[in-house]
């Protein structure tokens, strides 16, 4: 058995993973990376000559994002991915092609693949459902595990000849508001684990403890008259986002000001109301009603609010300040605002602009550049964890739970995946592959 990856070895990027067993090639993932354009965002999908399967573990862009274009190249090849996200990933796969249509008139970034290649990349899909094993060959099953994740996450189990390979995705081992944690198998042979909180100072407080520490810092810009810039990715982040915000507002913890979020945010939000089944009813009810007393969706003519000072709470994606999306467009502004603030809710690439506003804030810095310009840096800029992923302690403790005879680290900054090696090297078989390296399973 043979694993290669053709990106996510040793970055954060277009995660896409090929694994050879049993005279099958089967791609676990086919991202694309989220700051990178056009074809170099892509995985090394050309390295790949004949294909059977393809797995998708959820439908964040770094996951899902090239399937169509991948579909284009392996027209009869199978995708599986659980039921809960199949109706989500085609949804997240027609607003890329929107995205990619809107690069391209401004600045001719190629388009991948456009609507009709997401109908025949549709067609391909079986939708699976959690713990039913199924079967790729007489020796060969796949079998999907909730991942925590975010909503129709999966972690994958293969088992072949009594041998077990556990690939985790995006994991997360503890409970979210709107998500519950990851559900294991027992003991594996084979552990191919993600590593994006990999460094031990980004180990951080409770769940809890962040709730409590984002609702005083709210508090304290809407008193003082100022705007609060929520980025989020709006699968995910943006439903336990807009979930605690809207708790705050009920229980009167911060004051009552309007809340807007972005189309994308509103759409995928009313699929995990209608599609997600992991919130008990009276939970899902609740957090409807309040969304329809409360929420408002930025217009398409956005200028108006974008200028508007008044008080508000802005939950508008991408999470990491993706250029010309909304968040990235209102944060140039509310840069600029003494009385304002932008919090992030996790992880920042360090290739991105959020990164670069964390660490200008960090220095103390008084201007940054934001695209072409030169901007002042005025308004308050903190960083919260409300992260899907596993923490730095729930990475170390799960190998130690699964006891695999090989671990192999992927999807995480280098730094942060050879720390995980250092850290369980007299433990474990370790491999922390590049992309494109070849690693004997």
């Amino acid at each position: 058995m043979r694993f290669v990856p053709l990106g996510g070895g040793k970055e954060i990027g277009a995660n896409s993973y090929l694994l050879q067993v049993d005279g099958k090639n089967i791609l676990i993932d086919c991202g694309r990376h989220p700051i990178k354009e056009g074809y170099e965002s892509l995985p090394a999908i050309d390295e790949i000559d004949k294909l059977d399967y393809v797995f998708i573990s959820h439908s964040h862009y770094d996951h899902l994002s090239s399937l169509p274009h991948l579909v284009k190249f392996f027209p009869n090849v199978r995708v599986l991915t659980s039921r809960e996200n199949k109706k989500l990933s085609v949804r997240i796969l027609r607003n890329s092609v929107e995205v990619m249509k809107k690069k391209n008139e401004k600045d001719g970034e190629p388009i991948l693949y456009n609507h009709s290649d997401v109908k025949k990349a549709k067609k391909r899909m079986i939708g699976v459902e959690y713990y039913e094993p199924f079967k790729i060959s007489k020796k060969l099953f796949v079998t999907f595990y909730p991942a925590g994740h975010v909503m129709g996450a999966s972690s994958i189990l293969l088992e072949y000849k009594g041998k077990k390979i556990f690939y985790t995705g995006d994991i997360s081992l503890s409970d979210q508001l709107t998500i519950p944690s990851a559900v294991l198998p027992d003991k594996v042979d084979v552990l191919i684990s993600e590593g994006t909180y990999g460094l031990k100072e980004e180990a951080t407080d409770t769940r809890h403890s962040e709730i409590r520490r984002l609702e005083l810092s709210i508090k304290k810009v809407l008193k003082n008259k100022g705007r609060v810039l929520l980025p989020v990715f709006a699968l995910g982040r943006g439903q336990e986002v807009l979930y605690m915000i809207l708790k705050m507002l009920d229980e009167e913890k911060i004051p009552d000001v309007p809340v807007y979020t972005n189309g994308m945010v509103s759409i995928i939000t009313n699929l995990y109301l209608q599609e997600y089944a992991g919130m008990p009813p009276e939970k899902k009810k609740w957090f409807n009603n309040a969304i329809l007393r409360r929420v408002r969706t930025v217009p398409k003519n956005y200028k108006t609010l974008l200028y508007d000072k008044r008080p508000m709470i802005l939950i508008l994606s991408s999470g990491m300040l993706i250029e010309d999306t909304l968040s990235y467009l209102f944060a140039k502004e509310i840069l600029q605002d003494n009385l304002s603030a932008i919090f992030f809710m996790g992880y920042q690439s360090p290739e991105s602009i959020g990164y670069s506003i964390l660490e200008a804030a960090r220095s103390r810095e008084e201007e940054i550049s934001y695209g072409e310009e030169r901007i002042q840096l005025r308004c308050t800029v903190k960083k919260f964890n409300f992260s899907g992923h596993a923490s730095y302690e729930e990475l170390i403790s799960l190998p130690r739970e699964l006891q695999p005879s090989k671990l192999v680290y992927v999807h995480g900054d280098e730094e942060a995946l050879l720390n995980l090696s250092k850290e369980l090297e007299y433990e474990f078989d370790i491999s922390v592959p590049s992309n494109l390296e070849t690693v004997l399973l």
